[in-house]
């Protein structure tokens, strides 16, 4: 009886072993599966991170080139450029400045920037584009033409301008012609896309991303408009003509007065 009793006890204990070790196996693999998987997660998001991080980087570097939307493409627009600053500094009314691109998406402008009353204006408006300069600084969207540009197109940008939103002013360039075909360009402070043809859908876009940007973009290896969201200058233009003198006594009517943050003042 004790020899039977005596066997029953081994094979329990041996069965107890073989369970612990059963449990101790399935235990391994569960947290050992877990930990790996953890640690494939951490990898991808690390990995992504990374990524993400550096096309960041890079899509704040001059050069950049951003792809065409599908309105752009549409429109045989080229990719948004991320240009290089070359200068902030005001200049005077009989001051002419040389830029090094056609046209500018910065450098040193009038002191006086176009006004906000006015989104369209033709060549006999006579307008500084060094005033069309300044406007970019403070977070505007300047969509040049020149005489190249056909007709019907300009009708088009006219209407289109009047619908653009309050950042954007369609100007003249009237020192040259824009190379490969493409006689409309849209410029923000250091960014620059070279359209065909006017499209709605693209300067609505280009609009949408790129006026009254961040001030976080002025750190940038392209900085973006570093007045961003200051108002427009002096009322003393039209869409065709300056607003001339009476008598020798300004009639020029001043906008508000421009702010950092977009809002005005009254003059």
């Amino acid at each position: 009886m004790a020899k039977k009793t005596a066997e029953r006890n081994a094979r329990l204990e041996a069965l107890r072993r073989e369970q612990a070790r059963k449990e101790r196996r399935r235990a391994f693999l569960i947290y050992g599966t877990a930990g790996v998987l953890a640690v494939v997660v951490l990898a991808v998001v690390v990995t992504l991170s990374v990524g993400s991080s550096r096309s960041k980087s890079a899509s704040h570097k001059v050069g950049y080139v951003a792809a065409p939307t599908a309105a752009a493409q549409a429109a045989n627009c080229a990719g948004t450029v991320n240009d290089r600053q070359v200068g902030q500094t005001h200049v005077t009314a009989d001051q002419t400045v040389n830029y090094p691109q056609s046209p500018p998406s910065s450098g040193n402008h009038d002191g006086d920037p176009l006004p906000d009353a006015v989104h369209f204006y033709t060549p006999a408006s006579g307008i500084r584009i060094e005033r069309a300069v300044h406007n970019l600084e403070h977070g505007f969207v300047i969509g040049w033409y020149d005489s190249k540009l056909p007709t019907v197109q300009i009708t088009e940008l006219q209407k289109v301008a009047g619908e653009a939103g309050s950042r954007f002013i369609a100007v003249p360039w009237t020192r040259s012609v824009f190379p490969d075909n493409r006689h409309f360009v849209l410029t923000a402070w250091d960014r620059t896309q070279r359209c065909g043809a006017v499209s709605q859908d693209a300067v609505f876009e280009f609009v949408q991303q790129h006026a009254n940007p961040s001030l976080e973009g002025a750190t940038w290896d392209s900085p973006t408009a570093p007045e961003s969201g200051a108002s427009g200058g002096t009322l003393n233009v039209t869409e065709n003509s300056p607003i001339p003198d009476m008598n020798g006594a300004g009639t020029q009517v001043p906008t508000a007065a421009p702010t950092m943050n977009g809002a005005t003042t009254a003059p």
